[in-house]
């Protein structure tokens, strides 16, 4: 069945080719929703199967899924990670609800047992309420044959602070579409992001990231690989709105490409409705410099190591940021199988 995903809200010029993705999809019929285990939780998590119909801004609509549902109260630290982790097909609806003055880190997990085919669809919605700190760290390593799709829309209080961490490096298509309001004052949203894509693989970005607030912020860090004849689209925004005086927006994205035959699409953009703000856009793409190839040949490496040590030192820039050390060893070992 042909759909039309991720559409950009400010369209473009049709001639960039990028204001959505038109492609075919045969999606599976998904019936298990309890393929979901929650480790390291002493929160009261509720979880529970909603027969209605289910959509997201990346444009799609489900009928069934797993609504799981996660309250930080009010003044709670929780220190340890809280880690969910399902496999192979699941189709959910989580939301996580900061109060004031709380702090949690999660980590969410999705992978597959086999190399069948297999469907991820997560939209959270995410409030981080008045003086909370979150942090929310997802990690698909599906196998080539699935899709994986995700969708975040998070809506920031006074003095606030949420992280992504978003670890793509797994499935053959992959879309999501991250749609932040930074509304309380001195809020702060950062996300940082990693994708890899090989063989024929389809990766679709959508942000769009508003400074609502006085001195808000939102930051953006995207690094990413492709080899192959993969392909990937890259559409960021970040738009500040009347209001948002004294704000800072920031996006970089860069992305090394490893073959003449994938391709890369990226429109990072600012929208600007406030004088007293300051934004800043960077977008990089192309093959390893032939000078840093070079300097490691030259010391013993071979042009596929040395390739992959580069490639994993511009990662670790996001790697390091997530808080738990068996998780970054874990993503590190997935990496080095993949590159």
């Amino acid at each position: 069945m042909k759909y039309i995903l991720n559409e950009l809200q400010d369209k473009t010029t049709n001639n960039f080719k990028i204001n959505n993705l038109e492609i075919d999809l045969d999606l599976p019929i998904v019936t298990d929703l309890t393929n979901y285990e929650i480790s390291n939780n002493n929160l009261l998590i509720k979880q529970e199967i909603i027969n209605k119909p289910i959509t997201s801004k990346i444009g799609l609509e489900e009928k069934k899924y797993l609504q799981v549902t996660i309250t930080i109260p009010k003044g709670k630290i929780v220190k340890e990670p809280i880690i969910l982790t399902h496999n192979n097909n699941l189709i959910s609806n989580i939301k996580f609800i900061f109060e004031e003055n709380s702090s949690a880190n999660f980590i969410i997990k999705y992978k597959t047992t086999d190399k069948n085919n297999y469907y991820n669809y997560i939209k959270e919605e995410a409030i981080s309420k008045d003086n909370s700190n979150g942090s929310i760290t997802y990690i698909n390593t599906m196998n080539s044959n699935s899709i994986n799709m995700l969708a975040v829309e998070n809506k920031l209080e006074e003095n606030s602070k949420i992280t992504h961490n978003i670890i793509d490096i797994g499935g053959n298509i992959r879309l999501y579409n991250i749609d932040s309001d930074v509304e309380g004052y001195q809020a702060e949203n950062y996300i940082n992001n990693i994708y890899i894509g090989k063989e024929d693989n389809i990766i679709d970005i959508n942000y769009n990231l508003k400074n609502i607030g006085k001195k808000t912020i939102n930051k953006l860090i995207v690094e990413g690989s492709l080899n192959d004849t993969a392909k990937k689209n890259f559409r960021g925004i970040i738009d500040f709105k009347e209001g948002a005086t004294a704000s800072i927006g920031e996006e970089n994205e860069n992305c090394v490409l490893l073959s003449d035959t994938c391709r890369t699409r990226s429109l990072p953009a600012l929208l600007c409705h406030e004088e007293d703000v300051v934004g800043a856009h960077g977008e990089s793409s192309g093959k390893i410099s032939k000078e840093k190839l070079f300097y490691l040949m030259s010391r013993g490496y071979s042009q596929k190591n040395a390739e992959k040590l580069i490639i994993i030192a511009n990662f670790n820039t996001i790697i390091n940021k997530i808080n738990d050390e068996e998780t970054k060893e874990e993503i590190l070992d997935e990496i080095n199988k993949i590159i």
